[in-house]
């Protein structure tokens, strides 16, 4: 398992800051998301963003995206899945999975996802709003997202089972990554081309660059203002 900090020129911003856009991004959520337009951008050929008309059994899961202080930057984690894995090898994620039974909702679900995957802490996990639930049809999944803020950095441990490596990236990083562009990858389902972008080394597509191109849109707000 390795922890991997990526990109090193994001904007500084200080301990009241951090604070400012914890409040503004927490408002934010509660207003109206741009959702299936951002999903769009980064919808992979012949996939689809609904269930088909009279599938009411699709497979509710949750992942997290972490917000933490490091180095005076608002960043995340990401995690990148094991080659050995059946489903999604190599892929780089947030952490995540499908509800069970006891869980209490679908933020209980993204917070024991995430301790049991890399250890984060829910005690130190503060949920701050949700982004817009997607659609995957190749999976029967729907996938919410969560945004949690914590105001310490995780002491992360890894199952390795899940997670191959953690990548701390600024959340900047995120608006300033290369042009969308198309790149051949290949699935259980075969080999076709995704649309995708760069963050440093990372190339990210599927699911986990349809959730960070809605918060691109919503965190530009904020440096906007």
């Amino acid at each position: 398992m390795g922890i991997k900090i990526t990109g090193t020129n994001a904007i500084l911003v200080l301990a009241s800051e951090l604070n400012k856009t914890k409040t503004r991004l927490q408002e934010t959520l509660k207003r109206k998301l741009p959702g299936e337009q951002a999903h769009r951008l980064m919808l992979p050929h012949g996939r689809e963003l609904h269930p088909a008309p009279g599938n009411n059994n699709t497979i509710q899961s949750s992942v997290l995206m972490l917000l933490f202080p490091y180095n005076e930057k608002v960043s995340t984690c990401l995690i990148r899945r094991p080659s050995s894995m059946r489903n999604h090898a190599g892929q780089i994620a947030f952490p995540g999975g499908r509800r069970e039974p006891f869980d209490k909702n679908l933020t209980d679900t993204a917070l024991r996802e995430s301790f049991e995957e890399i250890g984060t802490d829910s005690n130190q996990v503060e949920i701050l709003g949700a982004l817009t639930p997607l659609y995957v049809n190749i999976s029967n999944f729907t996938i919410n997202p969560f945004i949690g803020w914590s105001e310490i950095v995780p002491q992360f441990k890894t199952d390795n089972q899940e997670v191959d490596e953690i990548f701390i990236v600024p959340v900047e990083n995120f608006l300033h990554h290369t042009a969308n562009q198309l790149r051949e990858v290949t699935t259980l389902s075969g080999t076709f081309e995704v649309p995708g972008f760069y963050i440093n080394q990372l190339f990210i597509w599927g699911a986990t660059a349809m959730i960070i191109s809605e918060f691109n849109e919503i965190f530009q707000q904020l440096i906007d203002k």
